[in-house]
Parts: structure tokens; C-alpha cells; sequence
């Protein structure tokens, strides 16, 4: 007899968004709760590039965050958000963790 099969999702934000046609809030409400991990990256769909100079500090893309966050409400995931970001700052690099920090307080509505 062959036991179900069990899977999890780990989303990466833009690994869905960067296929141009197709949205991550879409996929997080398709996933629902087998969602274990979020990994969080800005994309911006301004213009053709989509090499890596198209991943953004975060809020300075084009993701939908609301509809996103809305999308993990309705879903009830309370686990974890990592964020990645391929081009620091060229000076003072660190900048970019509190930028970060900040964005993610006010996505969060920890911060008006």
C-alpha cells in the first residue's frame, strides 16, 4: 500500500513574479497551508530586462505587497519572511539592512 504523498511549498516571491505572466499572491492562495518558508525579494516588471538588475530594494519593485500579505493572512501562514537582495549599496552598504528593517515594519504594520 503507498502512503500519501506529503509536500511543502518554500515561495520565493519574485521566482514567481519573474515569469512576467504570473503573480505571487496567485500562487500563495494556490499553496495555501502547505507554505512552510517565504523568501522575499523586490522585482520590478518596468521595462524588458529581467537579469538580475530587475531584483530592487525592497517596496521599490513593482511586487503587489499588499495583495501578497493579504494573500499569507488568508492563507494563515505565521512563519518565517527572508529577504534577499543581490546589489548592496556600493557605499555604506549596511544602509540597506535598515532600509530593509523598515519596509518590512511598515508592510507588516508594525510601523505607520
Amino acid at each position: 500500500m503507498c502512503a500519501e504523498v506529503q509536500w511543502v511549498a518554500y515561495i520565493d516571491t519574485p521566482l514567481v513574479y519573474i515569469m512576467m505572466y504570473q503573480f505571487p499572491e496567485h500562487w500563495i492562495t494556490l499553496l495555501g497551508t502547505r507554505t512552510k518558508n517565504v523568501h522575499l525579494k523586490e522585482f520590478t516588471k518596468k521595462g524588458t530586462d529581467v537579469s538580475l538588475e530587475a531584483f530592487r530594494p525592497l517596496l521599490d519593485g513593482t511586487t503587489n505587497w499588499p495583495a501578497v500579505l493579504e494573500a499569507f493572512d488568508s492563507t494563515g501562514y505565521k512563519g518565517y519572511l527572508t529577504f534577499e537582495y543581490f546589489h548592496p549599496y556600493m557605499h555604506y552598504p549596511e544602509a540597506l539592512v535598515y532600509q530593509t528593517a523598515d519596509s518590512l515594519d511598515r508592510m507588516l504594520g508594525i510601523k505607520g
